[in-house]
């Protein structure tokens, strides 16, 4: 492995004048044969087809890149057995074909960056809507890791159809071996988990000063990944947690069909024969649960979003305006209070409002003065209107006008 590292190191060296320029798609690959650092990663296009194997040496987190399209600077190098692309650099790209349009920056509704320096935020838009967090080096940020520690137990990750020893990890509980492609699973770096030996494992892990950890970590997996999959909101209800003595937090919302009530109450009662402690809360009434995107969520703000359609879209044949004469202040963004399940908004009115498309004079009615406001702008070349573009063809013309009269009489 040492030497193997030598020669790409020697490799980088030759090559870092001939370097080429790459664009794609950052993917991990789940599986693969080649055992070596050619086998992690592969670069795809915007249409999904495959262009190279991806290596990183060096300080490169490609954890921050998964997904996500990029930028690498490298040349095509040989592992054992696999070929790939030695990535010198890589950075976040916005030059992509594709790019989503977003009903708001960004930036604007990103949680804070849980980071103790300086940061900005820039609005990418190439595979979704993404808020990327830069230093003032123009160094991007990961905000919001999430961090393995020591003993963690790891039972259910998965780690790829690979045999490559990782090493000694707690696993459901005990000390165990395990195998697979790389220490990284759905984008998390699990290498602080593993031990050397199983005697460091078990000295480390398995006593009784773990035990609460163990218990607490085996009580929230019990109400999140397989335990929330759903397929209508029927398949949801509603629990509490256990957070009156320490352990979990106040609600979840879980698959009715799947959850494990028994083994739940057992946990709470080895929690308590432990003596294990932890912060209490005072929870709110039990909220609704209902299923969102394949997911139990809680229900907590029962009424609609009140944000303005910049934020929450408009129904079709309707296009969002920034209105300043419909008399009620739309807020631009709002989010959900879990405590209160009330629904708090930005103090700004500039969230937007639906209206028809062709109702360009916003009275709710398409009627004549509409048709005759349109017609104007495509004889005299005037300034175009909001909605005028009936059929959002980004054109407006006699088509607009004819579509607009069919609405009318219809």
């Amino acid at each position: 492995m040492i030497k193997l590292l030598k020669n790409i190191v020697l490799i980088f060296a030759i090559n870092i004048l001939l370097s080429d320029q790459y664009t794609g798609y950052l993917k991990i690959i789940e599986a693969s044969f080649c055992m070596d650092e050619c086998s992690h990663f592969f670069l795809e296009t915007e249409q999904g087809s495959y262009i190279s194997n991806i290596s990183f040496i060096g300080d490169i987190n490609p954890e921050l890149y998964i997904n996500r399209f990029v930028e690498i600077e490298g040349e095509e190098i040989w592992c054992i057995e696999c070929g790939a692309i030695l990535a010198e650099t890589i950075n976040i790209s916005d030059d992509c074909d594709e790019p989503f349009s977003c009903f708001v920056n960004p930036c604007d509704i990103a949680d804070d960056c849980l980071v103790d320096t300086p940061v900005e935020c820039i609005a990418n838009y190439c595979g979704g809507c993404n808020a990327d967090f830069y230093d003032l080096n123009d160094n991007l940020i990961n905000c919001f890791n999430q961090q393995i520690e020591p003993c963690d137990d790891i039972g259910g990750v998965f780690f790829g159809f690979c045999d490559m020893f990782l090493g000694y990890a707690v696993v459901n509980g005990v000390c165990e071996g395990v195998s697979g492609c790389d220490w990284e699973s759905e984008s998390i770096d699990y290498s602080n988990a593993f031990f050397n030996n199983l005697e460091d494992c078990e000295s480390s892990c398995i006593d009784e000063s773990n035990i609460c950890d163990e218990i607490e970590y085996d009580y929230n997996l019990l109400h999140h990944g397989i335990y929330t999959e759903c397929n209508e909101d029927s398949d949801c209800i509603s629990v509490w947690g256990e957070c009156a003595i320490g352990l979990g937090g106040c609600h979840y919302s879980v698959n009715e069909s799947i959850f494990n009530q028994n083994e739940i109450n057992n946990l709470v009662d080895f929690w308590i024969y432990n003596e294990c402690v932890g912060g209490v809360c005072d929870c709110m009434p039990l909220p609704d649960s209902f299923c969102n995107n394949g997911f139990c969520d809680l229900d907590y703000c029962v009424n609609e979003n009140p944000a303005g359609c910049f934020t929450i879209g408009c129904s079709e044949d309707y296009g969002c305006v920034d209105y300043e004469y419909s008399g009620d202040c739309v807020p631009s963004w709002c989010d959900c209070d879990e405590l209160y399940g009330e629904w708090f908004c930005t103090e700004d009115c500039n969230g937007g409002t639906c209206f028809q498309l062709g109702d360009v004079n916003y009275d709710g009615i398409l009627n004549v003065i509409d048709a005759v406001l349109v017609i104007d702008v495509v004889l005299n070349f005037s300034e175009p209107l909001p909605l005028s573009d009936v059929n959002l063809d980004g054109n407006i013309n006699i088509i607009d006008v004819v579509l607009l009269i069919n609405f009318i009489l219809d």
